[in-house]
């Protein structure tokens, strides 16, 4: 069974977070089959989407008791996962950006990789700060700021598992669509390494939720639940 084939036919946009981390080579398939697929990507998350509720047990058990955090698609397996008692973090839509067209970017911001001496203003404005894991993602090359007027304006980073996120603007430099320009710089990043990009939005998000439109993101038929 070709699994990336199959979930293309699926429907790529809504099984990216699936297939893209399983074509980088960064997911181990822990079961698959027409009734779902279930990956782990980089030893820290798992990857659900379930098709046939008949197969619910055999995957609940690779997920219950898991240390990893849980990326599942909307379905039975969510509120089976909830009534296990596994901790409801969010539910997001994936948006997805479909075309190889480059942005032209703005002159008045600079984009550079984020270094670690960078890292105590990411964890002072970033809500979800987590310093091991904040810096794992700079060390590892993935996270880019916005420079305007020589300072640190806004940051942004891949997750992990392959979303992009951590998008986050300074107060001082709000409202001047530099975080507009920092996203644009990221996909354009990906495109240049042959990735398609795509992210996880809350659906209470409503500011991020308008600026994925206004890029020309394509959405996921599924709502993305995270646990754990």
């Amino acid at each position: 069974m070709d699994i990336v084939s199959w979930l293309v036919e699926k429907g790529e946009i809504t099984y990216i977070d699936l297939i893209e981390p399983l074509r980088e080579g960064t997911a181990e398939v822990l079961l698959a089959s027409e009734a779902g697929v279930l990956i782990c990507i980089n030893k820290n998350t798992r990857c659900c989407a379930l098709f046939d509720e008949q197969a619910l047990p055999d995957f609940a058990k690779l997920m219950v008791g898991s240390d990893d955090a849980l990326c599942v698609h909307e379905g039975p397996l969510v509120e089976y996962l909830k009534a296990q008692g596994l901790p409801y973090h969010l539910g997001c839509v994936q948006a997805v950006y479909p075309s190889k067209q480059r942005f032209v970017l703005s002159s008045k911001v600079t984009i550079q990789p984020l270094c670690l001496e960078d890292l105590d203003i990411v964890l002072a404005h970033y809500k979800h700060a987590d310093r091991a894991y904040i810096t794992e993602r700079v060390s590892a090359g993935s996270m880019r700021k916005a420079v305007v007027d020589g300072q640190l304006a806004a940051f942004i980073g891949r997750h992990a598992e392959g979303t992009i996120g951590m998008l986050e603007v300074l107060p001082a430099w709000r409202r001047r669509h530099i975080g507009e320009e920092l996203e644009k710089a990221y996909i354009n990043l990906l495109l240049d390494q042959g990735r398609i990009p795509y992210c996880h939005v809350d659906t209470a998000n409503t500011a991020s939720l308008s600026l994925q439109k206004k890029l020309g993101m394509s959405w996921g038929k599924d709502v993305i639940h995270w646990l754990n």
